[in-house]
Protein backbone atom coordinates (compact mmCIF):
# COMPACT_ATOMS: atom_id res chain seq x y z
CA UNK A 1 0.00 0.00 0.00
CA UNK A 2 2.63 2.35 0.85
CA UNK A 3 4.23 1.53 -2.29
CA UNK A 4 1.44 2.85 -4.32
CA UNK A 5 0.78 5.49 -2.26
CA UNK A 6 4.36 6.86 -3.03
CA UNK A 7 4.03 6.31 -6.89
CA UNK A 8 0.70 8.20 -6.98
CA UNK A 9 2.16 11.22 -5.13
CA UNK A 10 5.37 10.99 -7.34
CA UNK A 11 3.12 11.02 -10.47
CA UNK A 12 1.10 14.02 -9.28
CA UNK A 13 4.64 15.83 -8.82
CA UNK A 14 5.24 14.66 -12.29
CA UNK A 15 2.08 16.53 -13.63
CA UNK A 16 2.44 19.35 -11.56
CA UNK A 17 5.65 20.30 -13.34
CA UNK A 18 4.48 19.17 -17.13
CA UNK A 19 6.62 15.79 -17.18
CA UNK A 20 5.02 12.17 -18.52
CA UNK A 21 5.14 9.43 -15.97
CA UNK A 22 7.89 6.94 -17.21
CA UNK A 23 7.17 3.77 -15.85
CA UNK A 24 10.75 2.35 -14.12
CA UNK A 25 12.46 0.00 -16.55
CA UNK A 26 14.44 -2.89 -16.21
CA UNK A 27 18.12 -2.95 -14.98
CA UNK A 28 20.91 -2.59 -17.41
CA UNK A 29 22.36 -5.41 -14.31
CA UNK A 30 19.60 -7.98 -15.40
CA UNK A 31 20.47 -7.85 -18.74
CA UNK A 32 16.71 -7.88 -19.40
CA UNK A 33 15.32 -6.47 -23.08
CA UNK A 34 12.53 -4.13 -22.35
CA UNK A 35 11.10 -3.13 -25.64
CA UNK A 36 8.23 -1.21 -24.35
CA UNK A 37 10.29 0.82 -21.43
CA UNK A 38 13.07 2.24 -24.02
CA UNK A 39 10.81 3.08 -26.58
CA UNK A 40 8.65 5.13 -23.54
CA UNK A 41 12.22 6.41 -22.18
CA UNK A 42 13.13 7.75 -25.93
CA UNK A 43 9.18 9.10 -26.04
CA UNK A 44 9.92 10.82 -22.38
CA UNK A 45 13.37 12.30 -23.65
CA UNK A 46 11.31 13.76 -26.46
CA UNK A 47 8.98 15.41 -25.00
CA UNK A 48 11.53 17.33 -22.59
CA UNK A 49 10.60 21.50 -23.12
CA UNK A 50 12.77 23.61 -23.25
CA UNK A 51 14.79 21.61 -25.33
CA UNK A 52 18.25 20.67 -23.15
CA UNK A 53 21.09 19.12 -24.68
CA UNK A 54 21.70 16.94 -21.17
CA UNK A 55 18.78 16.56 -19.26
CA UNK A 56 18.32 13.83 -15.90
CA UNK A 57 14.91 12.78 -15.43
CA UNK A 58 13.57 14.12 -11.45
CA UNK A 59 13.80 10.50 -10.20
CA UNK A 60 17.46 10.03 -11.97
CA UNK A 61 16.39 7.35 -13.94
CA UNK A 62 16.91 8.13 -17.46
CA UNK A 63 19.62 10.48 -18.50
CA UNK A 64 18.70 12.51 -22.30
CA UNK A 65 21.56 13.27 -24.59
CA UNK A 66 20.34 15.06 -27.79
CA UNK A 67 24.06 16.96 -28.74
CA UNK A 68 27.06 16.95 -30.53
CA UNK A 69 29.94 15.43 -28.62
CA UNK A 70 31.88 18.69 -28.01
CA UNK A 71 34.60 19.80 -26.07
CA UNK A 72 32.53 22.54 -23.67
CA UNK A 73 29.71 20.09 -23.71
CA UNK A 74 28.70 19.25 -19.45
CA UNK A 75 28.41 16.08 -19.30
CA UNK A 76 28.34 15.83 -14.94
CA UNK A 77 24.55 15.20 -14.53
CA UNK A 78 25.62 11.38 -15.47
CA UNK A 79 27.29 11.16 -12.52
CA UNK A 80 24.28 10.79 -10.24
CA UNK A 81 22.02 8.54 -12.80
CA UNK A 82 20.84 5.83 -10.80
CA UNK A 83 22.30 2.90 -10.93
CA UNK A 84 21.79 0.86 -13.77
CA UNK A 85 19.81 3.15 -15.32
CA UNK A 86 19.38 4.08 -19.13
CA UNK A 87 21.22 6.46 -21.03
CA UNK A 88 18.79 8.02 -23.80
CA UNK A 89 20.85 9.07 -27.00
CA UNK A 90 21.35 10.94 -30.49
CA UNK A 91 23.78 12.16 -31.52
CA UNK A 92 25.56 13.21 -34.83
CA UNK A 93 28.99 12.38 -33.04
CA UNK A 94 32.02 14.56 -31.85
CA UNK A 95 34.57 14.68 -30.45
CA UNK A 96 37.16 11.67 -28.61
CA UNK A 97 37.81 13.07 -25.33
CA UNK A 98 34.24 14.12 -24.46
CA UNK A 99 32.92 10.64 -26.29
CA UNK A 100 35.13 8.33 -23.86
CA UNK A 101 34.38 10.92 -20.72
CA UNK A 102 30.84 9.79 -21.05
CA UNK A 103 31.64 6.84 -21.73
CA UNK A 104 33.73 5.96 -18.43
CA UNK A 105 30.49 7.44 -16.73
CA UNK A 106 28.19 4.86 -18.40
CA UNK A 107 30.35 2.21 -17.43
CA UNK A 108 30.86 3.41 -13.72
CA UNK A 109 26.74 3.42 -13.52
CA UNK A 110 26.43 -0.12 -15.00
CA UNK A 111 23.69 1.98 -17.03
CA UNK A 112 21.96 0.71 -20.71
CA UNK A 113 21.98 2.81 -23.58
CA UNK A 114 19.14 3.61 -25.89
CA UNK A 115 19.64 4.96 -29.02
CA UNK A 116 16.61 6.89 -31.13
CA UNK A 117 16.60 8.34 -34.35
CA UNK A 118 20.80 8.40 -34.43
CA UNK A 119 23.84 7.86 -33.08
CA UNK A 120 27.05 8.50 -35.63
CA UNK A 121 30.93 8.31 -35.82
CA UNK A 122 32.05 8.67 -32.18
CA UNK A 123 28.74 7.92 -30.56
CA UNK A 124 28.57 4.73 -32.06
CA UNK A 125 32.66 3.92 -31.48
CA UNK A 126 32.29 4.56 -27.81
CA UNK A 127 28.77 5.49 -26.41
CA UNK A 128 27.29 2.16 -28.41
CA UNK A 129 30.01 0.04 -27.17
CA UNK A 130 30.52 1.70 -23.54
CA UNK A 131 27.92 -0.53 -21.17
CA UNK A 132 27.36 -3.82 -21.60
CA UNK A 133 24.06 -3.77 -22.66
CA UNK A 134 23.16 -1.55 -25.63
CA UNK A 135 19.49 -1.04 -27.38
CA UNK A 136 18.53 0.35 -30.87
CA UNK A 137 15.31 1.50 -31.82
CA UNK A 138 13.32 0.96 -34.70
CA UNK A 139 14.39 3.44 -37.31
CA UNK A 140 17.36 4.75 -35.56
CA UNK A 141 20.13 5.05 -37.76
CA UNK A 142 23.97 4.10 -36.36
CA UNK A 143 26.95 5.23 -39.14
CA UNK A 144 30.57 4.51 -38.75
CA UNK A 145 33.12 6.59 -40.10
CA UNK A 146 36.71 7.55 -40.51
CA UNK A 147 37.59 10.16 -37.60
CA UNK A 148 38.94 13.82 -39.42
CA UNK A 149 41.27 16.41 -38.00
CA UNK A 150 39.77 18.46 -34.68
CA UNK A 151 41.90 21.04 -36.65
CA UNK A 152 41.00 22.53 -39.91
CA UNK A 153 44.35 24.04 -40.33
CA UNK A 154 45.78 21.06 -40.18
CA UNK A 155 43.83 18.14 -41.77
CA UNK A 156 44.46 14.72 -42.14
CA UNK A 157 45.72 12.55 -44.97
CA UNK A 158 44.59 9.55 -46.31
CA UNK A 159 45.80 6.58 -47.45
CA UNK A 160 44.93 2.46 -48.20
CA UNK A 161 46.19 0.65 -44.97
CA UNK A 162 47.13 -3.35 -46.21
CA UNK A 163 45.36 -6.11 -44.03
CA UNK A 164 47.23 -8.09 -41.77
CA UNK A 165 44.97 -11.25 -42.91
CA UNK A 166 45.33 -10.57 -46.73
CA UNK A 167 41.81 -8.90 -47.29
CA UNK A 168 41.16 -5.94 -49.29
CA UNK A 169 43.08 -3.35 -48.02
CA UNK A 170 41.20 -0.52 -45.80
CA UNK A 171 41.05 3.25 -46.19
CA UNK A 172 42.12 5.23 -42.83
CA UNK A 173 42.98 8.70 -41.80
CA UNK A 174 46.00 10.05 -39.45
CA UNK A 175 48.31 12.99 -38.93
CA UNK A 176 50.59 13.88 -42.16
CA UNK A 177 53.97 13.29 -41.88
CA UNK A 178 56.96 14.90 -43.95
CA UNK A 179 57.56 13.29 -47.49
CA UNK A 180 54.07 12.20 -47.99
CA UNK A 181 53.86 9.38 -45.35
CA UNK A 182 51.01 8.79 -43.12
CA UNK A 183 50.53 7.32 -39.65
CA UNK A 184 46.85 5.87 -38.76
CA UNK A 185 45.41 7.96 -36.27
CA UNK A 186 45.03 6.82 -32.56
CA UNK A 187 45.48 7.68 -29.11
CA UNK A 188 46.89 6.11 -25.84
CA UNK A 189 42.91 7.11 -24.41
CA UNK A 190 41.82 4.63 -27.41
CA UNK A 191 43.89 1.76 -27.15
CA UNK A 192 43.11 1.88 -23.85
CA UNK A 193 39.61 2.07 -24.35
CA UNK A 194 39.29 -0.63 -26.74
CA UNK A 195 41.63 -2.93 -24.75
CA UNK A 196 38.61 -3.35 -22.00
CA UNK A 197 35.75 -3.10 -24.33
CA UNK A 198 36.86 -4.42 -27.99
CA UNK A 199 36.91 -8.19 -28.21
CA UNK A 200 40.08 -7.25 -30.61
CA UNK A 201 41.47 -4.15 -30.33
CA UNK A 202 42.93 -4.00 -33.74
CA UNK A 203 40.05 -4.72 -35.53
CA UNK A 204 38.02 -2.03 -34.26
CA UNK A 205 39.33 1.46 -35.99
CA UNK A 206 36.99 2.11 -37.29
CA UNK A 207 35.15 -1.19 -37.50
CA UNK A 208 33.46 -1.95 -41.02
CA UNK A 209 32.83 -5.41 -43.43
CA UNK A 210 34.21 -6.65 -46.34
CA UNK A 211 31.76 -4.98 -48.21
CA UNK A 212 32.45 -2.11 -46.24
CA UNK A 213 35.76 -1.94 -46.88
CA UNK A 214 35.71 -2.52 -50.24
CA UNK A 215 33.21 0.18 -51.44
CA UNK A 216 35.38 2.76 -48.96
CA UNK A 217 38.45 1.69 -50.67
CA UNK A 218 37.27 1.70 -54.29
CA UNK A 219 35.97 5.50 -54.10
CA UNK A 220 39.18 6.35 -52.60
CA UNK A 221 41.34 4.40 -54.98
CA UNK A 222 39.29 5.23 -58.30
CA UNK A 223 39.42 9.31 -57.43
CA UNK A 224 42.26 9.78 -55.55
CA UNK A 225 39.73 12.42 -53.45
CA UNK A 226 39.58 12.03 -49.84
CA UNK A 227 35.72 12.09 -49.06
CA UNK A 228 33.76 11.66 -46.38
CA UNK A 229 31.99 8.60 -46.47
CA UNK A 230 29.68 6.83 -43.53
CA UNK A 231 28.58 3.34 -43.59
CA UNK A 232 25.86 0.94 -41.94
CA UNK A 233 27.48 -2.05 -40.14
CA UNK A 234 25.28 -5.13 -39.75
CA UNK A 235 24.54 -6.44 -36.53
CA UNK A 236 25.51 -9.90 -37.29
CA UNK A 237 29.15 -8.33 -36.60
CA UNK A 238 29.00 -6.92 -32.87
CA UNK A 239 29.15 -10.19 -31.54
CA UNK A 240 32.75 -10.67 -32.54
CA UNK A 241 33.99 -6.96 -32.45
CA UNK A 242 32.66 -5.61 -28.70
CA UNK A 243 31.92 -6.89 -25.69
CA UNK A 244 28.86 -4.19 -25.63
CA UNK A 245 25.33 -6.71 -25.83
CA UNK A 246 24.20 -4.56 -28.97
CA UNK A 247 20.75 -5.36 -30.15
CA UNK A 248 18.73 -3.49 -32.71
CA UNK A 249 15.21 -3.72 -32.28
CA UNK A 250 15.25 -3.04 -36.50
CA UNK A 251 17.87 -2.87 -38.90
CA UNK A 252 17.84 -1.24 -42.39
CA UNK A 253 16.72 -3.64 -45.17
CA UNK A 254 17.90 -1.62 -48.05
CA UNK A 255 20.12 1.14 -49.50
CA UNK A 256 17.14 3.02 -50.37
CA UNK A 257 15.96 3.02 -46.28
CA UNK A 258 18.99 4.36 -45.45
CA UNK A 259 19.34 7.09 -48.11
CA UNK A 260 15.23 7.87 -47.18
CA UNK A 261 16.64 7.74 -43.49
CA UNK A 262 19.57 10.38 -44.11
CA UNK A 263 17.93 12.50 -46.40
CA UNK A 264 14.98 12.52 -43.36
CA UNK A 265 18.25 14.22 -41.46
CA UNK A 266 19.67 16.44 -44.16
CA UNK A 267 22.95 13.95 -44.33
CA UNK A 268 25.04 14.74 -47.42
CA UNK A 269 27.70 12.30 -47.33
CA UNK A 270 28.14 9.15 -49.48
CA UNK A 271 26.67 6.49 -46.83
CA UNK A 272 26.93 2.73 -48.04
CA UNK A 273 24.79 0.19 -46.72
CA UNK A 274 25.81 -3.16 -45.09
CA UNK A 275 23.84 -5.83 -46.41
Amino acid sequence: MADRVQKGWWFAVLLSIGLPFVPPVASAQDGAIDRESYGRAAEYCRTIRPRSLITLSPDKHILCLDAVLLPGLDVSPAETLEPGGLVVIRSLGGREDKALELAKLIRDRHATVVVYDYCFSACAEFIMTAPDHTFVLKDALVLWHNPGSSDPADPYCAFLKTSREGGPRAFRRGPCREGGDTVEYSSARIAQYFRERAIDPSSVAPPDSAHVRKRVASIYAETGVDRDILWTLHPRYYPRLFKADIVFESYPQSQEEVDAAAARLSIKSKIIYDP
